[in-house]
């Protein structure tokens, strides 16, 4: 079978050519679509609580995203982030468009009582159970301003054919299935192979990029302390 794993459904036709060894796979509705879909969902939340680990995969843009306040208006301060906000992925918040910006500093919102009394312009995310951006209520905001900030999201739960997987290599959450399915049976090869694609997922995930250096250049001219 060489389709490409993409997609919720893509998933569910490897786990049943590999776990049931035949073409006509489960569809919405049917109690192994149900099951190994939650199972997928277990793989996704492993994988997306992997200790010491941000996944590039989970850094958005809130201009790529459907939900979460965008545009400034009037007299409002307090403004809903993504539903899938976990925390800010900068130090700045943009208002405005092209070159026509202003950069609002990002604070601590433990620090917010040293800032009370000034008009700068600075904002925080309020951290409880319903996360906003909130603005200085002191300065000027300029209403059709368009928002812009990057931030790090919690990892999407699937549950319809068409749902995309986020992670590098979804072949991992094929086999964590695969591995739990085969439990009872004693074969933990699907296991094996689980834990091989998710170490060679964070590896590839701390790799520099092309052409990025990743030590200091040998400037033999110059040297410290010269």
């Amino acid at each position: 079978m060489s389709k490409v794993v993409s997609t919720l459904g893509d998933a569910i036709e490897y786990i049943n050519f590999l776990y049931e060894s035949d073409s006509n796979s489960p569809t919405e509705g049917d109690e192994n679509f149900v099951v190994w879909t939650g199972l997928i969902n277990i793989a996704i939340n492993l994988w997306e609580k992997e200790e010491g680990l941000l996944w590039k995969e989970l850094f958005a843009k809130l201009a790529d995203t459907a939900d979460g306040d965008k545009t400034i208006t009037a007299g409002n301060y307090s403004y809903a982030v993504p539903a899938l906000f976990r925390f800010p992925a900068s130090g700045i918040v943009w208002l405005g468009t092209g070159t026509n910006k202003t950069p609002f500093k990002v604070i601590d919102q433990k620090d917010l009582t040293l800032y009370e009394n000034n008009s700068d312009n600075w904002c925080y995310f309020l951290m409880d159970t319903s996360p906003t951006l909130e603005f200085n209520p002191n300065c000027t905001l300029t209403t059709g301003d368009t928002i812009n900030y990057n931030y790090y999201k919690f990892a999407t739960k699937l549950t319809t054919s068409t749902d995309a997987l986020e992670m590098s290599d979804p072949m991992f959450a094929v086999y964590y299935v695969l591995s739990e399915l085969k439990k009872e049976e004693g074969d933990i090869t699907a296991g094996q192979i689980a834990s091989q694609k998710l170490e060679a997922m964070k590896t590839n995930n701390i790799m520099p990029t092309n052409y990025q250096d990743n030590s200091f250049l040998n400037n033999t001219n110059n040297g410290f302390g010269v």
